[in-house]
């Protein structure tokens, strides 16, 4: 099981955001980014808001985000609770989280990405109560369009 120590802790209050490495394997890595492939190629499924056209050049059109999965899909629901990801939040928190959404963006080549924004602004939680896991499927850097964070913005 992942350990959040003092120094993540800490980091995390500071910054608003800690990388805790390795909560799941390389392995389990694949095997959801297999699953929600498979799922996307498939076709429409539950709270699209946006038809996959296959035929289109816009690669976030071939691949539209997949939004609150954890209501009709097993896989994301057990990624959801799972209890690793629940140990690291707890820690973080001081208390454990209310697991509410799960989403999914797919980045094909050339896609523009997700703009910088603070969920907090669209959840609307009371401010300190908003915190995210997330998780790369792909290996990702600067390069190919990896998250990026904006150090101390928690406390905007």
């Amino acid at each position: 099981m992942p350990n959040v120590n003092a120094a993540d802790k800490l980091f995390f209050e500071q910054n608003g955001f800690v990388l805790i490495p390795k909560v799941f394997s390389a392995e389990e890595t694949a095997g959801y980014r297999d699953h929600y492939m498979q799922i996307r190629e498939s076709g429409l499924v539950p709270g699209d808001t946006h038809i996959a056209n296959p035929t289109t050049n816009d690669p976030l059109l071939r691949y539209p985000r997949m939004l609150q999965m954890h209501r009709w899909d097993d896989a994301s629901l057990k990624w959801m609770l799972d209890p690793r990801l629940d140990q690291c939040l707890t820690g973080l928190l001081g208390r454990e989280p209310y697991a509410v959404q799960t989403m999914i963006y797919f980045k094909p080549p050339g896609a523009r990405g997700q703009a910088l924004h603070q969920d907090n602004y669209y959840l609307r939680v009371q401010p300190g109560t908003c915190i995210a896991a997330w998780m790369a499927l792909d290996t990702c850097d600067v390069a190919n369009g990896c998250l990026q964070v904006v150090p101390g913005s928690h406390a905007w």
